[in-house]
């Protein structure tokens, strides 16, 4: 089973016109306080730790081979995520979560979680052909890969992508939804395994 580092997610937002409840996520906005307790479970230094009752459970992946040396869920709920969202049929950035991950390039590269593995997973909306979606799906996960390495530094070898296409689409809302276009972020220890 995969298992991620606590990936705790802040923001709870909900469909007016549908009336789904999507599932809670780090904001665009976060600042690096944040985004290092979504990675690691653990307040930095120099930051305060979150308020419990504004975190919640997200969609996350079935395993698939990334649970060596990862740290235990311990009380968190089992499904958890941290996503990268990506405007419909495409693969390119917006400016804020461009920023955004420099912030994260910033907090991957540093001492503190430089002997982790990131594994980044493409996902698509249920719109368009089973092929295009998982070409776009790829192609967003190698996005958020190169953003990481030329931004920040972080080292190509620690970053594993891959592409869904539509085969997980996130439950309780529709396939066609904006939610299910993003790339969702994972890490480990890398332990006595590489990367």
């Amino acid at each position: 089973m995969f298992r991620v580092l606590v990936l705790p997610l802040f923001l709870s937002l909900f469909l007016s016109s549908a009336g789904f409840c999507t599932p809670p996520e780090l904001p665009v906005t976060a600042d690096r306080c944040a985004i290092h307790f979504a990675l690691t479970g653990i307040v930095d230094e120099g930051c305060v730790a979150p308020d419990v009752a504004t975190l919640g459970a997200a969609r996350r992946l079935p395993p698939a081979g990334f649970d060596r040396g990862a740290a235990g869920l311990d009380s968190v709920p089992q499904e958890q995520g941290y996503f990268i969202r990506f405007p419909f049929n495409s693969a390119d950035l917006t400016a804020e979560y461009q920023a955004h991950l420099e912030r994260l390039g910033q907090i991957l590269a540093a001492p503190k979680l430089a002997q982790h593995c990131i594994k980044l997973v493409g996902h698509a909306d249920s719109v368009g052909g089973p092929a295009f979606n998982m070409r776009l799906s790829q192609q967003r996960a190698q996005t958020v890969a190169n953003v990481l390495v030329a931004g920040s530094q972080v080292a190509r070898a620690r970053i594993a992508t891959e592409g869904r296409g539509e085969r997980a689409l996130i439950g309780g809302i529709p396939g066609p939804h904006p939610l299910n276009r993003r790339v969702e972020i994972m890490v480990r220890r890398a332990g006595d395994d590489p990367c």
